[in-house]
């Protein structure tokens, strides 16, 4: 009848219940997340603003079911695309720790003393601007042993 078409209308647009995050893996990936190395991606280029900041331009894919559209659209050549991310004033401070020998930690051991933060919190601001530049490829990172 008329109710269960509307039930089965409001299910479906009924919001899926977020699964929570998983636990952490054992064997201490927290720490070898710490323990890595960032290292910049020889492609990027880098330049210092005016304001003293860093603009990074670095190549940029199009995700592969948009590469199809926008290839037959007429609307992309195939060739990369280059964006630029300019950092603020803790990021370029961080950028310019990474050379591919100073771990995750040693970074936010500097960002920490140079900033005045404590040191769980250095480590934060640190771990999220290198996530954000890897899944940019921006930077790239080499186990401790590497």
């Amino acid at each position: 009848g008329k109710n269960s078409w509307r039930h089965a209308r409001v299910m479906w647009f009924a919001r899926r219940k977020k699964t929570p995050p998983p636990p952490p893996a054992p064997g201490g990936s927290r720490e070898r997340s710490m323990a890595m190395r960032p290292a910049v991606n020889r492609l990027v280029r880098e330049e210092t603003l005016e304001s003293g900041f860093t603009r990074l331009t670095y190549r940029s894919a199009y995700k592969p079911w948009f590469a199809g559209v926008a290839r037959r659209m007429g609307m992309w050549d195939g060739r990369p695309l280059e964006r630029k991310l300019e950092l603020d004033e803790l990021g370029t401070f961080c950028w310019k720790l990474v050379d591919g020998e100073r771990s995750v930690s040693e970074m936010a051991a500097v960002l920490a003393e140079k900033y005045g933060l404590p040191g769980r919190e250095a480590e934060l601001a640190v771990a999220a601007l290198l996530r954000e530049l890897g899944k940019r490829g921006i930077v790239g990172f080499r186990e401790p042993g590497d």
